[in-house]
């Protein structure tokens, strides 16, 4: 997802969330039944002209993810000494060589900005500029065990919790979950279009 949709989505997010405290903030504020005391909400909801929207558990719960979603790369970046655009490319890199044109469109970025992220990550012994097996006259850029080992030193602690966390959901708990983020996604995406 590109930074500008996740800054739209988080600022909206962060809007309706402000809303919602200030809505409980209200002296006399009514609290929904059943709802662990959450305000009720203006007739309409929260959003202007989408009346069924009400900030649930859940959606506060997916708040809180797209927002820290958006913090998680910087500071791991900043922790490893390295730019947040050669992290993304240290983890695009992960899934196997790419050519420098196709890791610019990854990045969001022009050729020359991906060249340059190319040139850090090669000085910091994290990447390698190689002749394509295909085509001799293209260059790929190849992730070095150094830069996976960086990648997999400053992941492994989310990947192992996430990993625990999945293994303890029953398939049918997996499948609700899978079916409300890919619908989030879905929602998310309709944005890019």
């Amino acid at each position: 997802m590109s930074n500008w949709v996740t800054q739209k989505i988080t600022k909206l997010v962060s809007e309706i969330s402000t809303k919602r405290r200030d809505a409980s903030a209200t002296p006399g504020a009514a609290t929904r039944p059943g709802g662990a005391g959450a305000p009720d909400l203006p007739e309409g909801g929260l959003v202007p002209g989408v009346p069924q929207w009400r900030t649930t558990p859940t959606l506060a719960a997916l708040q809180e993810l797209v927002e820290l979603s958006e913090t998680v790369p910087a500071t791991v970046a900043r922790q490893a000494g390295l730019s947040t655009s050669e992290l993304h490319s240290l983890r695009h890199l992960m899934r196997g060589p790419i050519g420098p044109v196709e890791l610019s469109r990854l990045l969001g970025v022009t050729s020359a900005a991906s060249s340059g992220v190319v040139d850090r990550l090669v000085s910091h012994g994290h990447a390698e500029r190689r002749s394509h097996p295909g085509d001799g006259r293209r260059t790929e850029v190849v992730i070095t065990d150094s830069g996976r080992a960086e990648v997999l030193a400053r992941m492994r602690p989310m990947f192992e919790a996430l990993a625990a966390l999945d293994a303890s959901l029953a398939d049918d708990e997996r499948a609700v979950v899978e079916r409300y983020l890919r619908g989030a996604i879905d929602a998310m995406t309709s944005l890019t279009r």
